[in-house]
């Protein structure tokens, strides 16, 4: 059931509309409702886009979502560049085909200009960094510690890219926003194309996303659904530009909607999160928590006692207080955090997701259809397979495979069947090992990002760790969620422990050196502080009843404000 607002945005406001929805108010609900409802009137030659920030949150919606036949695309804006706009359009230009460069094509590059120039032990992080602003000159505002100069790198790196015929992910959007810019007849097939075009996360949108959807909206042939909080901005690092909300509201002369109504958290969670903004909207509270009187809890710890006494509360939860696993989260700022959670926790505790594992997470295709067939291996359910088949997609498209329906019902049938085969009482690095030879095997390619998983995984930790116990991890099914605050985004727990809120970490700054016996931080800037204020947001919201913050003698700036609250 929607609520009155919902039902004005999915039924009525029928032209480009932003809707801003804080934490708990059904924002992926009140999405599908639309697309659903978009679905009944579209013309049969038009089709729906549903944007969404990271893959999990498209497997997301494309469960909740009925009778998607081929009318609907559920992606992210890397995904759907790909497919509409690079792929069919980037003949223009005399450009190959696009493929996603590869780790080992990366680490090629790494060794091959040791001699000129070694970009040391964060290369990777480094070559990341690069990339070109929308007038093709290369983007100088990025943070670059390394002593080796950004232009010199950038020229090198972009030379080899073009040798392997490969771009890397700031590439995609760069070339797709090109062609658009340059070529109207494309924007005007995009415009024909779609019938609506939606963005979840839209507070998160970067300067390239954005001027592409700007430049489709002038054609006036679709209308734009965006969705929201600018609240939860927690990506600038990442490219999300300010003010994106009111900027939208001009640009694609859309309506705002606010949803003031939330279903998730006590009363006092909510004035919690709310107290960080002196502009918080009023919020109605509906949530089965809202007559609870849960206090949220500060905890001060020590060095000394800080592990035992996270140990000590989720074994009260879980133990005495009989909570269910899965519905426990311990959320970090930074992942080396969460693996530390992790370790104190799994000899006693099952622990699940990213910040459990033995290495930091991985973003790519590869990585992302192993933890799909790691899920499915233990809740094998129509919804899992979807997701199967949607990251199998994704693969083939990032990688420039080109394969029929036949080949593709083969491929996922093979891949499933061989994973389930895989011996899980190996070795963590024997068993991903063989997981590479069925990627290997079944899709006839090479896939180098096994070696980089392998390369990243904690040499002290893997001889912890078997090959079930790590795909039991990786599934996220049924276990404590230990995980960074980034990753939990869009998630919710009954009971949420928010991890080390201390100084330096957030609002976090860069480490320095030692001067003596003082460690030496970056100075707080306006910019820093308000990321760190976002961060924590999204950290508090994410708790539905139990709400533990964790702190040390030196706590952030941040926890007076959130102890104020509460008095």
């Amino acid at each position: 059931m929607l609520n009155e607002k919902q039902r004005q945005v999915v039924y009525e406001m029928s032209g480009n509309t932003i809707v801003s929805a804080s934490p708990g108010s059904g924002k992926t609900k009140t999405l599908v409702a639309r697309a659903q409802h978009r679905l009944e009137k579209i013309p049969s030659h038009k089709s729906l886009a549903l944007i969404t920030y990271t893959n999990a949150g498209a497997d997301e919606i494309s469960y909740r979502l009925t009778d998607q036949d081929n009318k609907v695309f559920i992606g992210t804006i890397h995904r759907f560049c790909l497919e509409f706009i690079l792929r069919p359009f980037g003949w223009i230009y005399d450009w190959y085909k696009p493929r996603v460069i590869t780790y080992d094509e990366l680490n090629e590059f790494i060794e091959k200009k040791k001699p000129e120039f070694d970009l040391g032990i964060y290369a990777l992080d480094d070559l990341n960094k690069i990339k070109i602003n929308l007038d093709g000159k290369l983007d100088t505002t990025v943070q670059w510690n390394n002593s080796v100069d950004l232009e010199t790198v950038a020229n090198a790196f972009y030379e080899f890219l073009e040798d392997k015929k490969a771009i890397d992910f700031n590439g995609i959007l760069y070339r797709s926003y090109k062609i658009i810019a340059e070529n109207d007849f494309v924007v005007t097939s995009l415009a024909n194309k779609f019938y609506e075009i939606s963005i979840d996360e839209f507070q998160d949108t970067n300067i390239y996303q954005y001027e592409i959807l700007k430049a489709i909206q002038q054609k006036k042939t679709c209308t734009f659904f965006m969705v929201g909080d600018e609240k939860q901005r927690i990506y600038r690092f990442a490219g999300a530009i300010d003010n994106v909300f009111e900027k939208a509201s001009s640009d694609f002369e859309a309506s705002i909607a606010i949803l003031e109504v939330t279903y998730r958290s006590t009363t006092n969670i909510i004035n919690t999160y709310s107290s960080l903004f002196d502009n918080h909207p009023e919020l109605t509270n509906k949530s089965k928590y809202k007559d609870k009187d849960y206090k949220v809890i500060f905890k001060q710890t020590t060095k000394n006692d800080h592990n035992t006494t996270l140990e000590g509360l989720v074994d009260q939860f879980v133990n005495k207080l009989k909570v269910e696993p899965s519905k426990i989260a311990i959320l970090s700022t930074q992942w080396r955090d969460a693996l530390g959670v992790s370790k104190i926790l799994r000899s006693k505790f099952r622990v699940v997701g990213l910040g459990a594992l033995p290495h930091k997470s991985l973003n790519n295709s590869t990585f992302n259809l192993f933890r799909c067939l790691s899920r499915f291996s233990y809740s094998s359910t129509v919804r899992s397979l979807r997701v199967i088949r949607r990251a199998i997609e994704l693969h083939v498209l990032e990688n420039n495979f080109i394969i029929s329906e036949t080949e593709f019902n083969f491929i996922t049938n093979s891949l499933i069947s061989k994973f389930i085969q895989v011996d899980n009482s190996l070795s963590l690095t024997d068993g991903i090992t063989e997981i590479q030879k069925v990627f290997d095997t079944t899709f006839k390619v090479t896939h180098s990002a096994f070696s980089e998983l392998l390369s990243l995984i904690d040499e002290e930790e893997a001889p912890q760790w078997t090959f079930e116990k790590y795909i039991e991890t990786l599934s996220g099914v049924a276990g404590i969620t230990v995980n960074t605050i980034h990753q939990a985004k869009g998630l919710e727990y009954d009971v949420v422990i928010l991890n080390q809120i201390n100084e330096n970490k957030i609002p976090y700054q860069m480490y320095l050196g030692q001067q003596g016996t003082d460690y030496i931080y970056a100075d707080l800037t306006e910019e820093s502080i308000e990321d760190g204020r976002t961060l924590l947001y999204v950290g508090v919201s994410r708790a539905k009843a139990v709400l533990i913050v964790l702190h040390n003698w030196k706590p952030s700036m941040f926890i007076d404000i959130l102890k104020a609250a509460n008095n």
